[in-house]
């Protein structure tokens, strides 16, 4: 059986490489969702930011929640990218609904985003 998580290697926390995600990256949106990626070709392994607006989710104990869903949801669907060229991305997950999702909702937004990266990696 294969691991499925997240390390602390797989976590994007620097603010320069955040801002370059966001500013100079590639977008794919599934509504409620936005998945923001830039290629890096020094990496060995890809790096993931969560991210929820503080203006639509004033109470972090929500922000929180979602972000929680957010990397479940993307630690179980993982596997649907089988592509070396996916271990070389920077990539952020915003949400921008303003309402408290559903896992069932998260867990389908989540997937298609990683299926349509996996395709626009192979393209």
């Amino acid at each position: 059986m294969t691991k499925l998580g997240l390390s602390k290697k797989n976590i994007l926390r620097k603010p320069s490489v955040l801002d370059l995600v966001f500013s100079s990256g590639q977008k794919e949106s599934y509504p409620p969702f936005s998945l923001y990626y830039i290629k890096d070709d020094t990496l060995t392994n890809f790096r993931v930011a969560f991210s929820v607006g503080k203006k639509t989710h004033r109470l972090a104990v929500t922000r929180n929640k979602i972000k929680r869903l957010m990397r479940e949801a993307f630690r179980l669907n993982i596997g649907c990218v089988d592509n070396k060229e996916f271990l070389m991305l920077n990539m952020v997950f915003v949400y921008y609904g303003s309402n408290i999702p559903d896992y069932g909702e998260v867990e389908a937004s989540v997937k298609s985003l990683l299926v349509s990266l996996s395709k626009d990696i192979t393209s």
